[in-house]
């Protein structure tokens, strides 16, 4: 397979005290034009997109209406639904990592007696859906106590009486079950003894600065997410549900629990995704398991919390969506070059295959087809230096910036050779790599300092 070549204008400014990388102006005019022709053409109410290219900073775009006569902005709080549950994957991952948990342990230590839960399903067995456990959401009397009241705030063990009899032994098969990431998060509760809710929230989103999502009902948002607009309560036409029925967030996700009742932006979505690949969240050997796949048919395979497609124009690309009542989430980050995007809508007329398909890949798509174009050397007050220029096996990186940096080595393709954390005045070891041309980037937090051409010999 050969893969296109991908390479991209990166307009970097210094300000007085820090730099922000921005993508060209002419690229996100595309951008914009293709997620406004796309959401109109396949009827989509509202959107929020965001497209992460890595050292070149993130693009945001707003499609469509939040509400009546209101435009949809692109920091717009919309449900994520079972993307919730790569978060939950991450901190299980995480508390294994801390020796709290081994993803082969059975449930049986935490649901003894539980009916129609085999006690000798493990964890892993739960995270990538072969348990075999009845989903609980499919049944009628879920839909009947989520419209019985719409602002009732369930807790995780009012759902436990829904678990039907298991569809298949467990390991033998796979099937998408929301119970399994129900029992997920009460075993997250029972081994921290602290809520699911606080634990996300200090594991992940405040070490990763994603101020702007939230475990929802437990946290309060600030500001209302825009209308749900579904096809859920009439069958087939798209309506308002606050206005025709009253409609409010709160028994859904509450009810969703752990399998999905993250609310969130797009562009916390893409950094979530990035940092999550790029190791910032889980250890690489963690991230391994994560990426410990199960062929599901279609081209698709899932993870431990984690779908896998390829090949997506060409390329093996990572994701996992997420459906509420009235708002639909779709993610895809590219593991050749690091790209993320994601997209959240506030209307399920759609289904997440066809806006992976239908809307993400053509962007996807698009990135990978932009022109060759250079790349400024830029540096900010800090004076970060990167030397020898040309370099053969080492290169040193010279600055006053203090604490853990992040050292990013791409070929001309945009593949990623080489992502690490460094310190100032290190000296790093490049792999063995052919002559050429690399873009290195250093940042810290997050934040770009500096992006060079190295000529490797």
């Amino acid at each position: 397979m050969v893969m296109k070549k991908i390479f991209f204008t990166l307009l970097l400014f210094v300000t007085a005290f820090r730099m922000q990388a921005q993508i060209a102006p002419a690229f996100t005019n595309h951008l914009q034009y293709m997620m406004d022709s796309l959401c109109k053409k396949y009827k989509i109410k509202g959107a929020s997109m965001a497209v992460l290219i890595p050292n070149g900073g993130i693009w945001k775009g707003a499609y469509g209406e939040a509400n009546p006569g209101e435009p949809m902005t692109t920091d717009a709080i919309m449900g994520i639904g079972s993307n919730t549950k790569t978060f939950t994957s991450s901190v299980m991952l995480r508390l294994q990592e801390n020796g709290q948990i081994n993803l082969d342990d059975t449930i049986g230590t935490w649901f003894p007696g539980l009916n129609n839960v085999n006690e000798q399903i493990t964890v892993r067995q739960l995270l990538n859906h072969t348990s075999g456990l009845y989903n609980y959401t499919d049944t009628s009397a879920f839909g009947a106590m989520v419209s019985s009241d719409f602002t009732h705030v369930f807790q995780p063990e009012d759902m436990l009486p829904l678990i039907g009899p298991p569809h298949f032994a467990a390991g033998t098969s796979w099937e998408y079950s929301n119970t399994n990431y129900l029992l997920a998060g009460l075993i997250i509760k029972k081994i921290t003894g602290h809520t699911y809710e606080s634990v996300v929230r200090n594991t992940i989103l405040n070490a990763q600065n994603l101020n702007n999502t939230y475990l929802y009902p437990s946290e309060t948002l600030p500001s209302p997410m825009p209308r749900p607009w579904s096809v859920n309560f009439s069958g087939s036409i798209m309506e308002d549900l606050v206005a025709s029925y009253g409609y409010s967030n709160e028994a859904f996700l509450s009810a969703a629990s752990a399998a999905g009742e993250i609310v969130s932006t797009a562009e916390d979505n893409v950094k979530f995704w990035n940092a999550l690949m790029t190791g910032k969240i889980i250890s690489s050997s963690s991230l391994s398991q994560m990426k410990t796949f199960r062929d599901i048919g279609g081209g698709a395979s899932y993870g431990l919390g984690l779908f896998r497609y390829s090949p997506i124009n060409g390329h093996v690309v990572y994701s996992h969506g997420g459906t509420c009542i009235g708002y639909l989430n779709e993610n895809l980050t590219d593991s050749a070059n690091g790209i993320c995007i994601t997209i959240i809508t506030n209307s399920d007329s759609f289904d997440n295959d066809k806006l992976l398909s239908k809307i993400l890949m053509p962007v996807h798509k698009y990135l990978l087809t932009l022109p060759p174009a250079g790349i400024q050397v830029v540096n900010n007050n800090l004076s970060v230096k990167m030397y020898p220029n040309p370099a053969t096996n080492v290169l040193h990186l010279s600055t006053n910036v203090t604490g853990e940096l992040n050292f990013a080595l791409t070929d001309i393709t945009g593949h990623s050779v080489l992502n690490t954390s460094v310190f100032a005045n290190s000296t790093i070891s490049l792999p063995q790599l052919a002559s050429g041309i690399y873009i290195a980037s250093v940042s810290k937090d997050g934040q770009p300092l500096s992006t060079q051409k190295i000529f490797i010999q």
